[in-house]
């Protein structure tokens, strides 16, 4: 894996921490501070407030918020939520393991998209008042073929225009689906939604490894 890197970190201990650590790294080439973002393959920058939402709202390049490694130094679910919204690469914890942010960098080059585990628990653990995992299993039953297209697009990162356009219908028709989803699954919010998705992804895996 050879990969180019880039740091938008402003927490000087934060920053200083990962240039130690990835330049320790022979295929990781870190680039300088005033390189182009564009020629990152992956780009790491911190996620604290809703300044940085809107930042990444700003960024008109699909590609470029692609390759975008969110740094958390807490687990603010919304934020984690309203970041994946913009499709970009992944989540990770400012604490992390050395042995993960690498896996994380590699998982992402290869196209992936990355939320650290104990971030992808808390989503869980969101998840106490909609029931057991044969709950979830018996809710998605509830969604049409087209709803649960509609769901995984959605988790993919698909805004409801881009969604539109691959399912060839319109925006709004989009909107309604999701509403129609949300009502049947019993979530009123995006973050119960990401949550009970993340859920029935696990229980899918784990059923698939039972039979």
């Amino acid at each position: 894996m050879n990969a180019n890197i880039k740091l938008r970190i402003q927490n000087p201990l934060l920053k200083t921490g990962l240039q130690a650590m990835l330049k320790e790294e022979k295929n990781l080439l870190l680039l300088r501070d005033e390189s182009y973002d564009e020629l990152a393959d992956v780009c790491l920058f911190e996620l604290n407030n809703e300044d940085d939402i809107r930042y990444l709202k700003k960024m008109e390049s699909l590609s470029l918020r692609s390759r975008m490694l969110a740094i958390l130094s807490s687990s603010d679910l919304s934020l984690v939520t309203q970041s994946l919204e913009q499709q970009i690469a992944g989540v990770i914890m400012d604490n992390a393991s050395e042995e993960e942010l690498l896996f994380a960098i590699e998982y992402i080059i290869k196209g992936n998209k990355y939320v650290a585990p104990s971030i992808s628990l808390q989503f869980i653990q969101k998840l106490g008042s909609l029931g057991s995992s044969t709950l979830f299993s018996s809710k998605m039953e509830l969604l049409n073929q087209k709803e649960r297209d509609v769901l995984e697009l959605i988790m993919s990162g698909h805004a409801n225009r881009e969604i539109a356009y691959q399912l060839f219908t319109t925006k709004r028709k989009i909107e309604e689906i999701r509403k129609s989803i949300m009502k049947k699954i019993g979530v009123d919010n995006n973050l119960s939604l990401t949550a009970f998705y993340l859920n029935q992804e696990l229980y899918h895996k784990d059923h698939l490894g039972t039979t």
